[in-house]
């Protein structure tokens, strides 16, 4: 059996955007892509979903404490041990005027995750996994419009240059990439969550791309 972490935030926890229309709430595992993704790979693999709202890279936010990336994957990674794959969705958060980190620096970011997950330390003896760096899906320009006020412009166009910033970091380090822009969006009424349909869209992309690794 091929054991897969999935390691992000808000969209990998499954967060509904119908919290703007007061439905606050998470999808059921059947829709979040890595329980579609389970089902796409079968029983022959290990689908495990570790997302959290709010988690960054490696930056501390103020206003909501314990999300940095960095200080939870060690940990997470020797609880998981051992694990085929690891799959980095992050740097959404990491946009956020109140982070105040640019794309080359959310990717340098991303790289010190990278560090830690091929550190042959973190798994005593056994396999280190292959990474695959995973860009989220841009922040759309229906976050403007929300009602917390937090997103700007600016962190629009941080989403949407991480593509090529990530590209460079995952080939730096030797890992797999997808660019999850290229199928999937936002809600055109939210601007940073996925629907279903777009959860579907992403398990499906990431289910034909692990084939190719693993």
């Amino acid at each position: 059996m091929k054991h897969i972490l999935c390691f992000g935030d808000s969209n990998t926890y499954g967060l509904s955007p119908e919290w703007v229309h007061g439905q606050f709430g998470r999808h059921d595992l059947s829709v979040r892509w890595p329980g579609k993704l389970q089902t796409l790979l079968g029983p022959e693999y290990r689908v495990i979903e570790e997302g959290l709202s709010g988690r960054t890279t490696v930056f501390d936010d103020p206003t909501s404490p314990n999300r940095s990336g960095l200080a939870y994957l060690r940990p997470c990674l020797e609880t998981h041990a051992p694990l085929d794959l690891v799959i980095i969705m992050l740097g959404t958060n990491d946009c956020r005027n109140l982070v105040g980190a640019n794309p080359p620096e959310i990717a340098m970011g991303l790289g010190r995750l990278i560090q830690v997950a091929k550190d042959p330390s973190v798994y005593m003896g056994m396999p280190v996994p292959k990474v695959l760096v995973a860009v989220p899906v841009p922040i759309g320009e229906a976050a403007l419009r929300l009602p917390d006020g937090i997103t700007t412009m600016e962190s629009i166009e941080k989403s949407r240059a991480l593509a090529a910033c990530y590209r460079r970091t995952a080939d730096m380090y030797g890992c797999d990439y997808i660019d999850l822009g290229q199928v999937a969006s936002t809600t055109d009424y939210e601007g940073i969550h996925l629907d279903a349909a777009a959860h579907a869209a992403v398990a499906e992309a990431m289910a034909a791309k692990i084939r190719e690794i693993l």
